[in-house]
């Protein structure tokens, strides 16, 4: 199975990875690919966002296949957050016994997963019920609720 798991570095998105891992851990025949979306920026902060198209370039689908790869990235020294989040994302699964790919774009988080989720063929989608930006007013956070109302694949979402 083809599962795409999304993060966006907060608690609700780790926890998702780790349940999802766990779900997953005792067939290793599953594809796991973690996807970080980094919203665009208003005007005044455009420079950010240059700097991380540069960066989603160098990460575009790249396979974290062992430490030495990790080592090589590392030597990279990458300045956008996005190599963060999906290192630690990759550590996380990693102690599960996957070695997942990651995958990086910007834009509307929302859109950008439903997108992906089309372009690479996904059976499943696994996010957090929250990011960052929690509500207490809802029962999903607001990527979360666009993904599911607009996926055409089942969508696991964890609290």
């Amino acid at each position: 199975m083809k599962i795409l798991m999304c993060t966006d570095g907060s608690f609700y998105s780790d926890s998702a990875l780790a349940y999802g891992a766990q779900l997953f851990c005792k067939s290793q025949e599953h594809e796991l690919v973690v996807l970080y979306v980094m919203p665009k920026v208003h005007e005044e902060f455009k420079f950010y966002e240059r700097k991380f198209n540069e960066e989603v370039r160098k990460l575009k689908e790249v396979e974290l296949k062992n430490a030495e790869t990790m080592e090589d990235l590392k030597n990279l020294k990458p300045v956008d957050i996005s190599f963060k989040i999906l290192e630690n994302a990759y550590k996380l699964l990693m102690k599960f016994g996957f070695e997942p790919k990651t995958k990086a774009r910007s834009g509307n988080p929302a859109n950008e997963i439903l997108a992906e989720v089309d372009e690479g063929k996904y059976e499943l989608i696994i996010m957090g019920q929250y990011g960052f930006s929690k509500s207490n007013r809802s029962a999903l956070g607001k990527v979360a609720s666009i993904v599911v109302s607009n996926s055409k694949v089942p969508v696991l979402i964890v609290k």
